[in-house]
């Protein structure tokens, strides 16, 4: 629409005066014109790449020269059988890049699901994905996915899952007829870090399946699942040339940040650069980044004694870092990039700024190396933080070694930490086993800040991973974990806790064909079971869990679980004042998903849990969803959990407290894509708990809990966050940016208040109200 007025005014129609400051004559209106139509054309027009112009229609005669796969077969529900409707893909590679175009098959009878999605976000409708394993080692690959309505998402592929923390430039389009829909992708070399081939030619891994998300099923080529082991080294092997790719990028922006409640506001230049010498090897700087949020994280409400884990969304931080990312079974990690630019160590509210920030990978035939480094920027009561990270890492037929540095120096505590690991992954056919060794160093001298607390500890952690699927139906999984209890790589990493041995199993067995006849698509059975331990010896938990799962051929879900746990120690809740004698614990949920291919959909959760004590806690989740056009569509999130006894540590009287509760969640958001460059979110969120006090606990000598005499007070909070978020992609990688936040707190001892009234107020007691306008651009 905008491009339209443009034109208008630029054209015959266009008034005769104009404002005598600017354009005060034709000839310099026709200048303006001239050059602003010149850059809006080419931003606006289709990518055109070599003879291939990306519009999604597979009309240039480059396409019929093509290599053509069209074998494919039935991977979800995972029967091998041949594809239900026909998927023809069609590859081109040259010396810049990958073209490849999907032809599906879906005839008006079979329900197509077209919906437009922001970038990165789950893809709710039909889709094709492209797998590329750069190096073929079958270890990794880079995940680009298409949807109908030319959603993108984008990500890492491994035999032991999916991670969306890396994004890329590349470039995609769709379009459709009665019978069938069309996607047209290019993928440049130079989107991840490629090895040198050592002749003329280059071994590459490719994977491709569609979506067709009304029947839940996928086809893919070739016969390659997730659900396998050798996922990634079932990959179809392609001969490509020598790559010589080399890039220099560079992305300055501006922007402009008001803290409206506070009556501040701030501009802000800087520049990111990412140059490529060649396919192999990135380096990427940032000089006085903004590395600050467009986008909110969700509200949560934490009173256990744990961290809540927060995902990456700063490009910087998500754009080739596959290298530095590194998982451990129980889903903690040895670099958390949120640690970056977080609140300062001496407590100063909002995030710390950056000074500086870079990035080099270097990725060789068999082997890789890479350095990441940022340091911060000074606040008024503290000094920054710098970090580094280094990663090398040796393949060779199936098996990886390598090792892995953290260092941290916090100025302001007098501390610096250095965590250091050795790893391996080994894939011998339908089996995996990896494993990782580290070792951490604190040095901290006393000051004020850090409590006058002296620190000089070294400890170690580590902890092995087995897989095995003798078959498709069948799955197995053992992960064994221990942490010294003075190990600690949260300076630069997440850990939940330290001061544990943990094993955790997997058993899980599938139901891949049903008769003709049947309602069921397919099903599963998976049990889970765990024992834990401290380094103290203390039975920290012992449980199992059960799961059955059934899909249906009408694309409906129903999930139910049960999970059991025999009675142990709690050596967290209490903070360090003894360990609390935890009695059994159990939990329950159902869970019914309704058909996902219509403008309504829909599901319900009900459940049942404990929550310290053996009083049951229950409650229900109602997650709606209305699709009001393929650009529109309007979501919520619905939850209510009654507690009769949630135990929790009372800070204020330093003891354990049981409560009597009321929690509620409302989440409510609106996704409105203006056209294929534009953006529209909306997000409120809110959160809410209302708890009068039952009575607080003392712990007798064998962790019991007895009724103390010290008086333990009600409390309610509310908390609301609202987020209005435009956003206009410029190129791919250049955005521009405009975001409304505002949130709200309020607390007290009254819990007469209801959950209207605890609404209102947490919107009323406002505690932060922003206005950020950002511009990014990509040269």
């Amino acid at each position: 629409m905008a491009f339209l007025q443009f034109r208008h005014w630029c054209g015959s129609a266009a008034p005769r005066t104009f404002d005598s400051r600017t354009f005060s004559d034709k000839a310099h209106r026709s200048t303006f014109c001239t050059v602003l139509s010149l850059t809006l054309g080419l931003l606006l027009t289709p990518q055109v790449h070599a003879e291939i112009t990306i519009d999604g229609v597979l009309d240039e005669p480059e396409w019929r020269d093509a290599l053509v796969l069209e074998q494919f077969v039935t991977t979800e529900p995972l029967t091998s059988q041949p594809a239900k409707y026909a998927t023809q893909v069609r590859v081109i590679t040259d010396d810049e890049g990958i073209y490849i175009g999907f032809s599906n098959y879906q005839p008006p009878e079979a329900r197509r699901v077209h919906r437009r999605f922001r970038r990165d976000a789950s893809i709710e409708a039909d889709r094709n994905v492209v797998g590329i394993d750069f190096e073929h080692t079958g270890l990794a690959g880079y995940d680009f996915t298409v949807g109908s309505a030319n959603s993108k998402q984008d990500g890492i592929m491994t035999a032991g899952g999916w991670s969306a923390d890396w994004d890329g430039t590349w470039y995609s389009q769709t379009s459709a007829n009665e019978d069938y829909w069309y996607s047209e992708i290019y993928i440049p070399w130079t989107v991840a870090p490629i090895s040198r081939s050592k002749g003329d030619q280059k071994t590459i891994g490719l994977w491709f399946s569609r979506v067709v998300y009304a029947e839940s099923l996928r086809f893919a080529y070739p016969n390659a699942s997730f659900a396998r082991p050798t996922f990634i080294q079932d990959w179809h092997s392609l001969e490509i040339g020598k790559i010589e790719a080399s890039t220099l990028d560079w992305f300055p922006y501006l922007s402009y940040t008001n803290e409206m409640e506070e009556g501040d506001d701030e501009w802000k230049v800087g520049l990111d650069m990412v140059w490529r010498p060649d396919a192999s090897t990135q380096l990427t700087g940032a000089l006085n980044p903004d590395f600050g949020q467009v986008e909110s994280d969700d509200l949560v409400v934490n009173f256990s004694a744990f961290e809540t884990f927060r995902s990456e969304k700063r490009p910087f931080f998500t754009e080739n870092q596959a290298m530095f990312t590194s998982l451990v079974p129980n889903g903690d990690r040895v670099v958390h990039t949120r640690r970056v630019g977080a609140g300062s160590d001496a407590g100063d509210e909002g995030i710390t700024g950056i000074d500086a920030a870079a990035k080099f990978t270097h990725f060789g035939k068999s082997l890789d190396y890479g350095v990441f480094a940022v340091t911060e920027d000074d606040t008024a009561l503290s000094r920054g933080r710098d970090f580094v990270s280094t990663r090398i890492q040796h393949n060779n037929a199936g098996l990886t070694l390598g090792h892995r540095l953290t260092y941290v120096d916090r100025p302001t505590l007098n501390r610096t930490a250095m965590v250091n690991a050795l790893d391996v992954d080994w894939q011998p056919g339908a089996m995996r086993v990896s494993g990782q060794l580290l070792a951490s160093d604190i040095e901290q001298r006393a000051n004020s800040i850090n409590g006058q607390t002296s620190l000089d500890q070294q400890d170690y952690a580590g902890w092995v991973s087995w897989a095995y699927s003798p078959s498709d139906e069948w799955s197995h999984k053992l992960d064994l974990t221990h942490y010294g209890n003075e190990f600690d790589m949260n300076d630069m990493g997440f850990m939940l806790r330290n001061d544990q041995t943990m094993l955790v199993g997997e058993e899980r067995y599938h139901t891949l064909e049903y008769p003709e006849d049947s309602t069921i698509l397919t099903s599963y059975w998976n049990v889970d079971y765990a024992y834990e331990e401290n380094t103290e010896g203390d039975r920290l938990a012992l449980w199992g869990k059960l799961t059955r799962n059934w899909v249906f051929k009408s694309s409906r879900k129903v999930d139910l679980d049960v999970n059991y746990q025999s009675a142990g120690w709690d050596d967290r809740i209490t903070r360090g004042n003894g360990l609390y004698a935890l009695p059994v614990q159990y939990s329950g949920t159902a869970r019914y998903a309704g058909a996902r291919d219509g403008k309504f959909t829909y599901s319900a959760t009900a459940f049942t849990e404990t929550s310290g004590t053996e009083e049951p806690s229950y409650g229900v989740i109602i997650e709606p969803k209305l699709y009001v056009t393929e650009t529109l569509t309007l979501s919520s999130r619905v939850l209510y959990q009654n507690f009769k006894e949630w135990l929790l540590w009372d800070f204020r009287t330093e003891q354990l407290a049981a409560f009597e509760s009321d929690r509620y969640v409302l989440d409510l958001e609106m996704d409105w894509y203006p056209s294929a460059r534009q953006e529209v979110r909306v997000k409120f969120q809110w959160v809410a708990v209302s708890a009068d006090a039952v009575t607080g606990y003392d712990l007798d000598e064998r962790g019991n809990p007895i009724a103390s005499d010290t008086p333990v007070s009600d409390f309610s909070l509310s908390d609301t966050a609202l987020q209005i978020r435009y956003r206009y992609e410029l190129a791919p990688l250049s955005d521009i940016y405009l975001v409304y936040s505002r949130g709200g707190f309020f607390s007290s001892n009254d819990t007469d208040n209801g959950p209207g009234d605890l609404l209102q107020e947490g919107w009323r007691e406002k505690r932060v109200e922003t206005i950020v306008a950002k511009i990014r651009y990509r040269f």
